[in-house]
């Protein structure tokens, strides 16, 4: 029978109430067309008007005409949680002959009170606005829309900036991505704490907002026989010209608004080198900082970009024009990398030398090693609110010998400057910045998906691209992208190996996700046009243990999963598990040998572990041997992936989730017992995500009790996680993304597969995956909840609905199976407790 709800299951998507009102979701208009610029639009909610952002007293917003003026100069906009896409606003009327606005955006409410927005995000393209600010220079009554995507935002103001005044109308974003309400979702998770709800909303929104359609990310550039016309950007690098050196790079530019920018000497890891800027003697927005940017310059630093974000560069030099330059006139620029320094030069006209020696000092070693390197690619972008075509390229050896050239009139150079659009439907580490395509981040999100859009053509799409771009031979044989571009393609991709793979475990990560699609979907079919791949990819992660102890160390390989060490006990359970669920993958494929195989090696990877790195004295696994021998530390992924391997033992297991009081810190649990607290110590929901997801198998299959559990748990779910939903300013109904955490909205998946009690599992006599409804409700009561009603989409189609309840004892329950055939579910939840 069907449960008597407390209160409609619709009740969450409908409104969200915080301390300071209630807010509406912001909802699409209409659907957009996968493949093409979507027509759907996200509009506020509600609006505000002063001299300053506000978030008190806000008015609802339904297309309202709003005009700016000295008096009123600021208009706050607030569309609820994340939208994404192109910013675009209607002006009904204006004063003078020209008005300029402009935009700011964020995702939490304080990013508007700084110059810059939530931003810049100068490290990749990713194919979006690099800032987070714009103007625009309104001359006409009329629809303007930004040429670029902002990728994910709830917050967002207008400011006038000139003495005039606008009248604006019908504003919002034209969708990059369809984002949807949780409650028209396929997937949903309801719940007698309104606060479990808000989590797995969470994870809901985050993936719509970071999953995106194939070619719907369109190019940053545009293609004409007037060459690439970039406006201000993170630059797009050549993948052609990482090993040359000493060169002279030219080309033909052409400003048409402010400036136009290059690289010389940039290395594979994002770029990372010197940079350029030519300003013009042109008009400049009155948001210029002339300062930053003045008119009629070359600017040149190294790093990332002539502005610091999270990520340092050096200060800039500045050097004025030798004559103007002006706008809408070609220049041919020249840039000479000599033994002292970087030669440039205008129409054959010196303009500087910039010595090597002024950058040395800040040097990254993490992103182009301990000295400045005078090897490597070139590039364009120009800075903020700039605009310039770049065409003609050439690049010259010392020798005379032409290393490169090109028109820049074909668009077949996208994919090599990495801005191309996207080929793939793929999903980012996250919607606003550094919106690239990790392949271990994914090991949450595809769980996700499964429980919330029901999207498994990502996670299809996203295993397609991944093996798009294995290397098939030589010393990185079987490795795959874990750090890839959007606007790339496979054939660039030995260029960034092997800088752009400094996380080795993400490879894990990958085969981890191979498993538990199989897990989630049983379709073997799909997995054997990438069985060979896989085969390659782990024994090209074999060539990683260490046979002196049979763990995971290898001088060329960095562990995210240990914080770099050598053999360590997360990394090498996480090879476990991995391989654990790719055995029953090759048993499905027929593949006995290898899945005996796979078995075997998982078992030696999990008495390597026991026998070495449980620590007694610590009642937990050590991270790692430092000098042969158990270090004092403890990790929460030591924790969670022993556990999720089955390499801890009952007592084990319960040991290990009761140390890790010594890991807690004011709200949440440290990566390591090893890092100190402080104001920056970070507390990673991407970490957290899999120890809570451990904590239920804990309880279901190593009989670790619920009064060791659920304290873990309260903490996670109780503590942790309502931070992101608590808090009005900071709320953006999606998972956070800030920089000082990773992403992570395993909530999402894990109180569907454990508290709804609708999960996947293994038969043990089959040996095949089916469905179970079997709620963990001795947990669920420990954590308060009396109720639960949510649904789970199916593979191909359709989804189970189910529900259970308790009242003095007694558990009352439903199922059902919605638009499809052949589904069974084994139902274990039982009538009491």
């Amino acid at each position: 029978m069907m449960l008597n709800l407390p209160r409609s299951y619709a009740k969450l998507w409908a409104i969200f109430v915080w301390g300071l009102g209630i807010i509406s979701l912001a909802n699409p208009i209409t659907k957009p067309k996968v493949g093409s610029r979507s027509q759907t639009s996200y509009t506020p909610v509600a609006f505000g008007l002063g001299t300053a952002p506000v978030i008190d007293s806000l008015q609802p917003y339904s297309g309202t005409s709003v005009t700016l003026d000295s008096s009123t100069p600021v208009l706050t906009l607030d569309y609820a949680a994340d939208v994404a896409g192109f910013p675009y606003f209607e002006v009904t009327s204006l004063t003078g002959s020209a008005t300029q606005i402009e935009l700011k955006y964020s995702e939490q409410f304080n990013g508007l009170n700084l110059d810059s927005g939530d931003g810049p995000w100068l490290y990749t393209n990713g194919l979006s606005n690099s800032f987070r600010t714009e103007t625009f220079n309104i001359t006409i009554p009329g629809t303007t829309e930004s040429f670029f995507i902002q990728g994910a935002q709830r917050w967002q103001t207008v400011e006038l900036l000139s003495n005039t005044s606008i009248t604006i109308s019908n504003i919002g974003f034209r969708a990059s991505v369809e984002i949807n309400p949780p409650d028209t979702l396929v997937g949903g998770f309801c719940a007698s704490n309104d606060v479990y709800d808000g989590l797995w909303s969470l994870g809901a929104r985050a993936v719509q907002a970071s999953c995106v359609e194939a070619d719907s990310q369109p190019s940053t550039w545009e293609i004409s026989g007037d060459g690439a016309l970039i406006r201000g950007q993170y630059p797009g690098t050549s993948a052609l010209g990482m090993k040359y050196g000493d060169y002279t790079m030219s080309f033909s530019t052409k400003i048409t608004r402010g400036g136009t920018g290059w690289r010389v000497a940039a290395g594979p890891n994002a770029g990372y080198g010197a940079y350029f800027v030519l300003t013009s003697n042109g008009p400049q927005y009155l948001s210029t900082d002339n300062a930053t940017v003045p008119s009629d310059s070359l600017i040149a630093t190294y790093g990332f970009s002539i502005v610091n974000f999270y990520l340092s560069s050096a200060p800039p030099l500045y050097y004025a024009n030798p004559f103007p330059i002006l706008d809408d006139e070609w220049y041919r620029v020249s840039t000479t990398i000599t033994p002292s320094g970087y030669n440039i030069s205008v129409n054959d006209t010196q303009f500087a030398l910039v010595p090597y020696t002024t950058f040395l000092p800040y040097v990254n070693a993490g992103f182009g090693g301990s000295e400045l390197i005078t090897t490597g690619s070139w590039g364009f972008g120009p800075f903020q609110d700039q605009v310039a075509y770049v065409k003609d390229v050439e690049v010259i050896g010392q020798n005379g010998t032409m290393l490169y050239t090109n028109s820049f009139t074909s668009t077949d150079i996208l994919a090599e400057y990495l801005v191309a659009s996207n080929a793939y439907a793929v999903c980012l580490d996250g919607a606003k910045r550094d919106r690239e395509v990790w392949i271990g981040d994914f090991a949450h999100t595809a769980k996700e998906l499964a429980v919330s859009t029901g999207r498994y053509d990502f996670i299809e799409s996203m295993i397609e691209f991944t093996f798009a771009g294995q290397f098939t031979s030589g010393p990185a044989a079987g490795i795959v992208p874990m750090q890839d571009s959007m606007g790339s393609a496979p054939e660039y991709q030995s260029v960034y190996y092997p800088s752009q793979y400094g996380e080795t475990d993400y490879e894990l990560f990958f085969l981890l996700t191979l498993g538990d699609y199989y897990t989630l979907t049983s379709n073997a079919s799909f997995l054997s046009k990438y069985w060979n791949g896989t085969k390659l990819l782990v024994d090209a992660m074999l060539t990683y243990i260490d046979p002196s102890t049979g763990l995971l160390a290898n001088p060329s390989a960095s562990w995210f999963t240990a914080q770099g060490q050598q053999n360590a006990t997360a990394p090498t359970a996480l090879f476990a598990t991995s391989l654990q669920q790719l055995a029953i993958v090759a048993s499905a494929l027929q593949d006995l040998t290898t899945a005996a195989h796979y078995t075997a090696l998982s078992a030696n990877l999990s008495t390597a572990i026991n026998t070495q790195l449980w620590n007694p004295t610590l009642g937990a696994y050590s991270t790692a041997l430092a000098n042969g021998v158990r270090e004092g530390y403890t990790s929460v992924l030591a924790a969670a992936f022993t556990i999720r391997a089955g390499i801890a033992n009952s007592s084990q297991a319960t040991s290990a989730v009761q140390a890790l009081d010594a890991l807690f810190y004011l709200i949440g649990y440290k990566d390591s017992s090893a890092v100190g607290n402080s104001a920056t110590t970070q507390l990673s929901p991407n970490v957290q995500g899999f120890l809570l997801e451990s904590l239920f198998l804990a309880y279901t299959q190593l009989n670790v009790t619920a009064e060791v559990v659920v304290p873990v748990l309260h903490n996670l779910l109780d503590v942790y996680w309502p931070q992101m939903l608590n808090q009005n300013e900071y709320f953006t109904g999606a998972s956070w993304e800030y920089f000082v955490s990773s992403v992570g909205s395993a909530p999402t998946y894990v109180l569907t597969n454990y508290i709804l009690g609708v999960r996947r599992e293994l038969d043990g006599d089959t040996g095949e995956y089916g469905w179970v409804f079997d709620p963990v409700l001795e947990i669920a009561e420990g954590l308060g909840l009396t109720w639960v009603y949510g649904n789970v989409p199916l593979y191909g189609g359709g989804w189970i609905e189910a529900s259970w309840a308790i009242e003095n004892g007694t558990v009352t329950s439903s199922m059902d199976v919605n638009d499809a055939e052949g589904v069974k579910v084994d139902v274990r939840i039982p009538s009491h407790l």
